[in-house]
């Protein structure tokens, strides 16, 4: 394709740009990448923390299902000693004592942590889904103002271009007022021509500004740090149909892989709550202490025994919960079927996006050639006197607005195209890989 063909003088042209912004006397400081940008959040940024967190608040759950056939050890004590003894007629009666017991018990039975154990593995499971799925949508949103960055600047550079290109027809507008050859009106329609045009560098200029500091902010850099971009290595696109990638978002999407596992998880509560009408099965063992032994209560005295409990009726919770978790599983299908939807649409949103501004592409850059010309040649017939300084203006505002729409247009075309790996799923697939092995 065309496209592809001219895919060198665009990034020749982007690199060109790069080096005319960093002459403009503005303090660069340190040099990221897009690469470092996105290692830097790997390892800063705070929603990405706050999802590998719950990753191990939900690794808890299973072992916690494990605790209810755990062994349960409780101990008590007690000590007595009035202030006055009893008198007696054989003597004082000493009532000063002391009782300590041990108990020990074990649950052998209790068909409830199966269940609780399945639910919990496969709620950790998807809390690992819905991580992954959350540092794509992160790294997706530096590369995204990463990319802003970069269009912002490339935008201001159109910007200082045009006044230029202004200025200069300004400069041609007053010699030939000055020799007679026209009036003063085209001296200041190319006066106002000059004036729009820094008006819009300058709006240009401070949008470059907002959009580095929200890059800073994103990847957690102080608020005084400077910092310069570069050009990462274009995107291209690939030869994939839309059903090929609509298939592949529905195998490698990790919210529909989550929301399937909640699927199971809700059966697994059913399940659990089904278990709660079996039998308990608990082994105890106690041992007790006292001092004086009397005939009721012997010192060292030991007894151990098993125990097993048949819940028949209470009041009806049960019944209650199992007929919510029916009803928390019929939820999590629809919910599963709703996500799968949205995740077609977002496939087809974002495949279709690349396809527009790949034909736009391909349209600016006969556009911009066309304009370039047409300047040119309305200018030299300004000069011989056969053109009038609003043809000028009007061919001026025409590369200016053909320029702008190729710069946002190629930027846009580079994040689409990111944004269509993350729909999918496979977005910085490999630095995902190599974070889930730490």
């Amino acid at each position: 394709m065309k496209l592809w063909k001219n895919l060198p003088v665009w990034i020749g042209m982007w690199f060109a740009y790069s080096a005319c912004a960093q002459t403009n006397g503005v303090d660069a400081g340190r040099t990221i990448s897009l690469e470092e940008a996105l290692d830097r959040t790997l390892a800063t940024d705070q929603s990405i923390q706050v999802a590998l967190e719950e990753v191990r608040k939900s690794d808890l759950v299973r072992w916690s299902a494990l605790t209810r056939v755990g062994p349960r050890v409780t101990g008590n004590g007690s000590y007595n000693n009035p202030k006055e003894n009893i008198t007696t007629a054989q003597g004082p009666l000493i009532v000063e004592s002391w009782r300590g017991d041990v108990t020990v018990q074990q649950p052998l039975v209790d068909l409830t942590v199966f269940a609780a154990y399945r639910a919990g593995r496969l709620g950790s499971q998807a809390s690992r889904y819905s991580y992954n799925y959350t540092v794509r949508g992160v790294l997706f949103g530096v590369a995204r103002a990463y990319y802003d960055v970069l269009k912002k600047s490339r935008l201001a550079e159109v910007n200082r271009r045009t006044l230029d290109l202004s200025q200069q027809q300004l400069e041609l507008a007053q010699n030939r007022a000055k020799s007679g050859e026209v009036t003063k009106t085209d001296t200041l329609q190319a006066k106002v021509a000059v004036e729009r045009a820094r008006r819009v560098l300058t709006a240009s200029e401070n949008a470059l500004t907002l959009s580095r500091h929200t890059l800073g902010s994103l990847l957690n850099l102080g608020t005084n740090e400077t910092f310069q971009v570069i050009e990462p290595a274009p995107a291209t696109l690939g030869t994939d149909t839309l059903e090929t990638l609509q298939a592949r978002a529905a195998s490698q999407r990790e919210d529909l892989r989550a929301a399937s596992l909640g699927i199971s998880q809700s059966r697994e509560r059913e399940r659990e709550v089904r278990a709660q009408y079996g039998p308990k099965l608990l082994a105890q063992w106690s041992n007790q202490w006292v001092d004086p032994e009397t005939t009721s209560s012997r010192n060292n005295f030991w007894q151990a025994g098993v125990a097993m409990s048949v819940p028949l009726f209470a009041g009806g919770q049960r019944e209650v919960d199992l007929v919510k978790t029916k009803h928390e599983t019929r939820q999590s299908q629809l919910r599963s079927q709703d996500l799968a939807k949205t995740v077609n649409l977002d496939v087809q949103d974002a495949w279709l996006s690349v396809q527009t501004l790949t034909q736009n592409l391909q349209a600016l850059e006969s556009e911009v050639a066309a304009a370039e010309e047409a300047l040119k040649t309305v200018q030299n017939q300004y000069r011989a006197g056969t053109a009038t300084s609003l043809s000028v203006q009007t061919a001026l505002n025409d590369l200016n607005t053909s320029r702008t729409d190729q710069t946002v247009a190629l930027y846009d075309f580079q994040v689409a195209l990111r944004n269509l790996e993350r729909v999918t799923g496979t977005l910085q697939e490999e630095r995902i890989s190599r974070l889930n092995k730490r």
